[in-house]
């Protein structure tokens, strides 16, 4: 039998955090895919109402939380499917489909409406709206994008999802 310091050391030891010292990588599931064009400085430029978003998660086979994007674009209109593949830097690169959503596609029990009102609330003018893309990365990977019209720019949100 063990003493009792030994004891509390294996128990503090086990307790203890398993990242206190070592320098963690992203796991595959977090890491930013490479169709991502985004940069800080970029980021740093987000409307205020995308700054900090609520804590809401996506629910798919993994829950995942959206995050802030910009992409580069020109247009002063919500783009096509041909113009976010553009701004996103995908031509030619992907495997699986882009396709647009509404809104009611995306979030038919509404429980994701105050992410996309804050980025209607991210829109250069009053009218502009959102659009929502679903990008195929894989067969069970997809990312959904929420995307208004900023100050050349599309801002908005990004979320992974795993659909198996």
């Amino acid at each position: 039998m063990a003493d009792d310091a030994s004891y509390a050391a294996f128990l503090d030891k086990a307790n203890a955090d398993p990242k206190a010292g070592h320098e963690q990588s992203e796991s595959t599931s977090q890491a930013r895919t490479k169709f991502d064009p985004t940069t800080t400085s970029q980021l740093e430029a987000l409307p205020a109402s995308l700054k900090s978003l609520p804590e809401v998660t996506y629910t798919s086979d993994t829950d995942a939380p959206f995050e802030p994007i910009t992409l580069n674009y020109a247009g002063s209109k919500l783009p096509s499917v041909a113009e976010f593949e553009k701004s996103l830097g995908l031509k030619g690169k992907v495997t699986g489909s882009v396709e647009e959503l509404t809104t009611e596609e995306f979030d038919p029990r509404g429980e994701y409406r105050e992410i996309i009102e804050r980025v209607a609330q991210a829109a250069k003018g009053k009218d502009v709206g959102v659009k929502l893309f679903r990008v195929e990365i894989s067969q069970t990977r997809a990312e959904y994008y929420i995307l208004t019209v900023g100050d050349r720019a599309l801002v908005g949100v990004v979320v992974k999802a795993v659909e198996s």
